[in-house]
């Protein structure tokens, strides 16, 4: 791995990230779409797209309580940046108790505003966007102004990488058949990015799928 160890997950311990993590989602479900953090399968498989190496700024929509954030950490380059955008104070005042690196910048701020933000901080664009928004949660116009946004904020040849619980694009095909609401981000992913690559990670709780996704 890439960059400065100092890494955050020695500061603040997993059992209290996910006690805040469980309480936060009981309170706004629909917005965290789970009760449980990340699996370390499924921020392997997010952060898998992103060359850490050459990737200087790197933004994350939906901070949570740092399961990918701190995966980041390990893996950039000492003089890159990370900037964390989310909504939720709680999650901003955990992490940035728990996160301790010169290299993460967290930020209470909607994924709507991301062009502004990094104007704000000086960025002009990132590098790598790393969503963990529940975009199949969000209204059609919510969903459209967030990824219109990645799109202008991201560098030539930039990525960003986004998942889906299974459940919620109707598969398997019996979540359907219960009549539960379905959303396929894929489709939605294809068409503003002209390369989307998926991967499904089993090992997750929920099962999600990953798109990897390049204007």
């Amino acid at each position: 791995m890439n960059g400065d160890n100092r890494a955050a997950g020695r500061n603040g311990g997993s059992r209290s990230s996910i006690r805040v993590f469980f309480l936060e989602s009981l309170r706004s479900f629909t917005v965290t779409a789970s009760l449980f953090p990340s699996s370390r399968f499924l921020a392997s498989a997010m952060l898998r797209p992103i060359d850490f190496r050459a990737a200087a700024v790197i933004v994350e929509l939906g901070v949570g309580t740092g399961a990918f954030t701190i995966e980041m950490l390990r893996r950039m380059a000492p003089h890159a940046r990370l900037y964390a955008l989310e909504i939720n104070p709680t999650f901003i005042e955990h992490v940035r108790h728990r996160i301790r690196d010169p290299r993460f910048v967290p930020i209470l701020a909607r994924a709507e505003d991301l062009d502004q933000v990094l104007l704000e901080k000086g960025v002009e664009r990132a590098d790598a966007i790393v969503s963990s928004l529940g975009l199949s949660n969000m209204g059609e116009s919510q969903r459209c102004a967030i990824v219109g946004q990645a799109i202008a904020c991201l560098a030539p040849g930039g990525v960003l990488t986004q998942f889906q619980y299974l459940h919620a694009a109707g598969e398997p095909n019996w979540f359907s058949a219960l009549g539960l609401p379905r959303f396929s981000e894929e489709e939605f992913l294809r068409s503003y990015f002209r390369q989307v690559h998926s991967e499904k990670v089993l090992w997750n709780l929920p099962p999600a799928t990953v798109f990897a996704c390049r204007p």
